[in-house]
């Protein structure tokens, strides 16, 4: 989508300096080592970085202009100057929005926003073009570059949105005005930012402030209740566990290759098939299939999009190797998805079961009862043997130790080279291998290595 850099200058409130008001820049980018000739390069500061630095390699580069916050004396490179940069960026993306107006669905939750956004999708995109988060850009920089991707004929756009701090989810909520929001579950998790369950509550329901029509929620899950819904939503309700909009019929596990599944719609009920393990993605599926309902989709595109939907990567992801077969959850871990993941290993058909595992971050001042209460479960989880890492190790070993597992089943690794050589002394022939951490552990190298060797 291309933009004048008159129409920049007024929705950002900006003032340009040095260039044609009509002149034309074609996209948008934050990133001066893969600037395009033409491009407007958004000059971000953070507490690390500070993208005024590069506004030189930007020209040169052939930027069309930059939006910054300060106006050095650049030879050639129009400015567009605003207070916030960061805050400019939402405003072009919610322009955007606004001129091109396609169905926006809101997305958020402790767990499950990124598989919700795939199944959601994939129903979505039955009933016309569809945009989605990519990769895990669901934050104030990813949201609105996501929303820089729309093009005239994208009747929806299915939008993640994550928070570590008060104050976020409202403003991704302003910037993409969702139709249709549904937050997944309110679980302990960026603790540090957020501070407490109730600040979780509080961040995750500013997702319907700027929801025009329905809010999506599971009210049998613990927390939900204690939403405020703004008057003048319609309430869309999903559950596997009591009468709602949405709700679990019928239900028939088979393992790792999924899950059949009937769902009754309104009083309608449809059979379709998950390709995704675990009872944590019938869940996911139950959302989807709710956000899906509220915005008109047929029940017959609802049940093909969940049939044919792929799940995320590093999320439940099934690796089948020569000997071994991965659960590849390394993406990211919080109490309630390292219980989903235990969960899948221990009703997992197989002999041999191998845990390895990192900590859990961001849960602030809880951190250890968390990760305590993580070596009780996987005492509890009939796991052969566990590998662990992390700075919290030794916390959930003697936790799971105390809880009846024995010692000799544990096997702890100050780093994952360390980890490497039990790896191949430890891991069985024909064995599953959950894996699972918070990101900033790594533990995708495990996998890559697991996916090298096995």
């Amino acid at each position: 989508m291309t933009f004048t850099l008159r129409e920049i200058e007024a929705c950002t409130g900006g003032r340009l300096i040095g260039g044609d008001p009509a002149a034309q820049v074609f996209s948008i980018t934050t990133d001066s080592r893969t600037l395009s000739p033409g491009e407007l390069f958004v000059a971000l500061k953070g507490e690390h970085f500070d993208g005024h630095a590069f506004l030189e390699v930007a020209a040169a580069s052939g930027a069309g202009a930059a939006l910054v916050s300060e106006a050095p004396a650049i030879s050639g490179l129009p400015l567009i100057v605003v207070n916030d940069t960061l805050k400019a960026l939402g405003d072009i993306a919610a322009h955007i929005r606004d001129t091109l107006n396609p169905t926006v669905v809101g997305i958020t939750g402790s767990t499950g926003k990124t598989t919700v956004k795939e199944l959601c999708a994939s129903i979505l995109q039955l009933g016309g073009k569809c945009l989605k988060t990519a990769k895990n850009f669901n934050n104030l920089v990813g949201l609105p570059l996501n929303l820089l991707r729309l093009e005239p004929d994208h009747r929806f756009c299915v939008l993640e949105m994550g928070s570590s701090c008060p104050g976020e989810i409202r403003r991704l909520s302003h910037i993409a005005r969702p139709e249709a929001s549904v937050i997944t579950n309110i679980n302990p998790a960026h603790l540090n930012g957020l501070g407490s369950i109730e600040g979780i509550i509080r961040e995750k329901q500013d997702i319907f402030c700027h929801t025009s029509r329905v809010a999506v929620i599971n009210p049998s899950l613990e927390h939900m209740r204690q939403l405020t819904i703004p008057a003048g939503l319609d309430v869309v309700t999903f559950s596997a566990e009591a009468p709602a909009d949405v709700c679990l019929a019928e239900i028939h596990a088979q393992g790792l290759n999924g899950t059949e599944l009937s769902l009754d719609i309104a009083g309608q009920v449809i059979r379709t098939r998950l390709r995704l393990p675990g009872r944590h993605n019938v869940l996911n599926a139950l959302a989807a299939a709710a956000l899906a309902h509220a915005l008109g989709l047929d029940h017959q595109s609802i049940a093909a999009g969940l049939r044919q939907a792929k799940g995320p990567h590093m999320r439940s992801e099934i690796i089948v190797l020569d000997h071994l077969t991965l659960i590849n959850d390394s993406y990211n871990a919080s109490p309630a998805s390292m219980q989903a993941g235990l969960a899948m290993l221990k009703e997992a058909p197989y002999t041999s079961k191998v845990a390895i595992l990192g900590d859990m971050l961001e849960l602030g001042k809880d951190a250890r009862y968390w990760h305590e209460q993580l070596g009780r479960s996987i005492a509890q989880a009939g796991i052969d043997q566990l590998i662990i890492t992390g700075s919290m190790a030794e916390v959930v070993i003697a936790s799971a130790m105390d809880a009846g597992m024995s010692g000799e089943a544990i096997h702890q690794a100050a780093s994952i080279d360390e980890m490497k050589p039990l790896l191949s002394e430890l891991l069985p022939a024909d064995a599953i291998v959950l894996v699972k951490a918070s990101r900033a552990l790594g533990l995708d190298r495990v996998v890559d290595y697991l996916k090298a060797v096995a």
